[in-house]
């Protein structure tokens, strides 16, 4: 392994270069006191995964420039330049942890749903709303240990694969990490908030005002609206919104489109497999699309088709204010001109807007308006988080698509 006092590598392609040599990559300022120890423990869990793993806890090389998404942006990244089956973590700072499962027998969407699963378990036992890197690494690579369950497995789904004493052990170690943490990571160290109670008539209230509102922009400038605004005492702290990098969103969305198909072929014949399909339909013709929205859109109705193959009538919904997140973990207040309303959100925006921060919006271009500040149907829909269900999901989507 790469000692901790040597400079990890600045660039992706030395990172990639690295990871090639020694599989796992523990930066110091990311170790939280416990570097050494959490890099050998690591070591030891991505010996046992039954394919080749990759771990890197760095700090953002300068040439990435994608905020929250960093970890992500890297986990593919990486994956395309090492090019070798297998499993790929990174956990960069005051980022989501990125994971990428490719070319094995496994099913993506499923482990890192099984996972997310696990990590909250753990989150929760240690009090702390999101996990210290090196401790959330070691989670998920447990979870792949636990060989988590799969779209043609009778198991149980939902539960943590974890037992209760290797709980108890990441938790406690969760907190001794905690007083060592950096300012980056400190800050996020809190009690759990309770989860989303996104009820029918949230999604009514928020749809609606959302609506009317859209219609009123068309006659105003958003400038001329004193009350528009997320919450009044936001502070923009963050740097300038960049959009994603459409291509690495539409491969993103091809491969889990793939794999949807492939769940489709062997899922039992159903109301789950019928909104699956819906899914599947109306996501085919938007990963076409020359529209980043639209190939957004893409990814999260595949998301939401593989989601539904697990959960049935357990809707997917995605994070309201930037559904490249993930899936909302809890809700936010949220102002639209005179009224405040509740919208579905994930763990990183919504501490963002506990800390009166600015959370990293979805934007179309460098600079750009936030794109539910737009006239189109993800802003209407909130790419589905405001919406009653899949299936009205794919209708208003085919809807928009037939009157263009």
């Amino acid at each position: 392994m790469i000692s901790a006092d040597v400079p990890y590598p600045d660039t992706v392609a030395a990172l990639a270069d690295a990871l090639r040599r020694d599989p796992v990559i523990v930066h110091e300022t990311l170790g939280g006191g416990d570097t050494d120890e959490g890099m050998d423990r690591i070591a030891r869990l991505v010996a046992r995964v039954p394919f080749r793993t990759y771990v890197a806890v760095v700090e953002t090389p300068p040439e990435v420039d994608a905020g929250m998404e960093s970890g992500r942006y890297l986990a593919t990244a990486l994956s395309r330049r090492i090019d070798e089956p297998g499993l790929y973590v990174v956990a960069t700072e005051q980022a989501v942890t990125g994971i990428r499962l490719v070319g094995t027998a496994w099913d993506e969407t499923h482990f890192e749903l099984q996972a997310t699963t696990d990590r909250e378990t753990v989150a929760d036992a240690a009090g702390v709303r999101i996990l210290s890197p090196t401790v959330d690494v070691e989670t998920i690579l447990r979870t792949a240990l636990a060989e988590p369950v799969g779209p043609d497995s009778n198991a149980l789904w939902g539960d943590s694969t974890l037992d209760g004493g290797l709980v108890d052990d990441l938790a406690a170690r969760e907190r001794e990490l905690t007083p060592y943490e950096t300012p980056v990571w400190s800050e996020e160290y809190a009690s759990p908030s309770s989860p989303v109670d996104w009820t029918a008539g949230k999604r009514w209230m928020v749809g609606s005002t959302v609506g009317g509102l859209l219609l009123a922009v068309l006659l105003q400038s958003l400038h001329g609206w004193p009350g528009w605004r997320r919450r009044p005492a936001l502070v923009h702290t963050a740097r300038e919104l960049v959009p994603p990098d459409v291509a690495e969103v539409r491969a993103e969305a091809d491969a889990g489109l793939t794999a949807l198909a492939e769940a489709l072929a062997t899922a039992p014949a159903g109301p789950r497999s019928d909104q699956a399909a819906l899914a599947r339909e109306a996501a085919e013709p938007l990963l076409r699309s020359t529209d980043l929205r639209d190939v957004v859109g893409a990814l999260v109705l595949v998301r939401a088709g593989r989601h539904v193959l697990v959960h049935g009538a357990r809707s997917y919904r995605a994070c309201y204010v930037n559904p490249l997140h993930g899936a909302a973990k809890r809700s936010a207040q949220w102002r639209f001109g005179d009224t405040e309303v509740e919208v579905p959100v994930c763990r990183a925006c919504g501490r963002a807007f506990a800390g009166g921060q600015a959370p990293a919006a979805l934007v179309v271009r460098r600079g750009g308006r936030p794109y539910y500040e737009e006239d189109t149907v993800w802003a209407r829909t909130g790419y589905g988080s405001l919406t009653a269900d899949l299936a009205d999901l794919t209708r208003q989507v085919a809807g928009e698509r037939r009157s263009r």
